[in-house]
């Protein structure tokens, strides 16, 4: 896993701005602060962006972590695949919710909508609090055939390492 940021002032509010406000030059910003991080990382084959539900799709207009994967594939030179993943059933927000539960609420949620056979996937996320997101898409991505699975995200929460 890899990080830009911790998840704390001023940077919780630039990524607020950025999912609620749709604040698009925060995100420009949360992507190249990214992609400046990943450039020392194991380059994937592919970039995909965590999935958003059709529900909150319409809520937002955008999805926030497609927003990052563009900005960082256009800088590193990878391609992105947006629709390589697929939120399948809506789920409730993750905020709130500890760890078990937040696994519980993600399973079945996801599926692989594109070839990622033998390919080292990275799946770009906006913030990153326990994992359990990134954990149900790795383990969707593998199951499909990825032969490694990295998580890039803008910012995660600080009791998190920076790198795993």
């Amino acid at each position: 896993m890899l990080s830009a940021f911790d998840y704390r002032f001023p940077i919780d509010r630039l990524v607020r701005r950025f999912k609620f406000s749709a604040d698009l030059a925060a995100g420009a910003y949360l992507g190249h602060a990214l992609a400046s991080r990943a450039m020392r990382a194991p380059r994937p084959d592919l970039l995909v962006a965590s999935p958003s539900s059709a529900l909150r799709l319409r809520e937002r207009g955008f999805n926030p972590a497609l927003v990052l994967a563009r900005a960082v594939g256009r800088e590193l030179g990878i391609p992105v695949r947006g629709r390589a993943l697929a939120k399948i059933r809506h789920t409730p927000p993750q905020t709130g919710l500890d760890r078990a539960a937040r696994r519980r609420n993600l399973r079945g949620a996801f599926a692989v909508r594109a070839d990622v056979d033998g390919l080292h996937v990275a799946v770009v996320d906006d913030v990153m609090t326990t994992g359990s997101t990134l954990f149900a898409l790795a383990r969707s991505l593998r199951e499909a055939g990825a032969s490694r699975v990295s998580g890039w995200v803008a910012a995660r929460t600080p009791d998190l390492p920076r790198e795993a």
